[in-house]
């Protein structure tokens, strides 16, 4: 059996039918895992469960609905789980504003998803895995350094403060969570993706993407599937002395 294996074993994906979630799910389905996907998108999950089961894999597919902006939701997700070996958190907030035109409110409604959903998310998810498992929390590069205004042409807002300083908050988190649960046989790590733009920024804004391009060691963008396999790993047995970590997918970026 390879050492990245997940058969036999259950994880919930929320965001796992989004743009960087839905290859998380493929790559897990391959290996081998059962998969309960979240999301809020009603017709995102169906469009994702359809693709998931036309390809080979012997885990089953389902999906569950949830708004990360909301605990009774969160928590209705997690009772209607079964025991889990896995969890991944590939969900943002993100007001998508000018910082001088960011309000209170719109700040607070990014953290409620970014860092209050993931508190209660990981929490409950814990308490369904009684024998053990390991989670997996999305960070961002711009948890780790700032956005640079010059790339970011005409009016096209920076990356906005709240989503940077949520992912900030859950590259702790993910680092405090496994000093609390690493007793309980529960790991806990990050990823932390740099520029991975989906196709409808690139082609609306292709000096954006040009700048960015620019300031990656790799010369170029990442590929949606680019996250599943350090996320494969941080789930597996293959990583299973690594707790505490954010690790950077990010084509070099923050690495300069």
């Amino acid at each position: 059996m390879s050492m990245f294996s997940m058969s036999g074993k259950t994880v919930l994906i929320v965001g796992g039918a989004g743009y960087l979630g839905l290859p998380v799910c493929e790559g897990l389905r391959a290996q081998g895992a059962s998969l309960y996907i979240a999301d809020h998108h009603s017709g995102r999950l169906a469009d994702a469960k359809a693709v998931l089961e036309a390809q080979n894999g012997e885990g089953s597919v389902q999906t569950l609905p949830i708004d990360m902006g909301d605990e009774a939701s969160i928590l209705a997700c997690i009772d209607q789980c079964p025991p889990l070996h896995g969890l991944v958190m590939a969900t943002a907030g993100s007001s998508n504003t000018h910082f001088d035109q960011l309000t209170s409110e719109d700040y607070d409604r990014s953290n409620r998803i970014n860092l209050t959903g993931t508190f209660v998310l990981a929490r409950a998810a814990a308490k369904a895995m009684p024998d053990g498992g390991a989670m997996v929390f999305y960070s961002s590069m711009y948890g780790t350094v700032a956005p640079d205004p010059a790339n970011y042409p005409g009016d096209m807002p920076p990356n906005p403060v709240d989503y940077g300083a949520g992912k900030a908050g859950i590259s702790q988190m993910a680092r405090y969570m496994a000093g609390h649960f690493g007793r309980r046989g529960i790991r806990v790590n990050a990823i932390a993706p740099g520029p991975f733009p989906p196709q409808a920024v690139r082609d609306a804004h292709p000096d954006f993407i040009t700048n960015l391009t620019r300031d990656t060691m790799m010369g170029r963008m990442g590929k949606r599937h680019e996250t599943a396999g350090a996320v494969v790993f941080l789930l597996s047995d293959a990583s299973s002395y690594i707790t505490g970590q954010v690790l950077g997918v990010d084509g070099g970026w923050t690495a300069w």
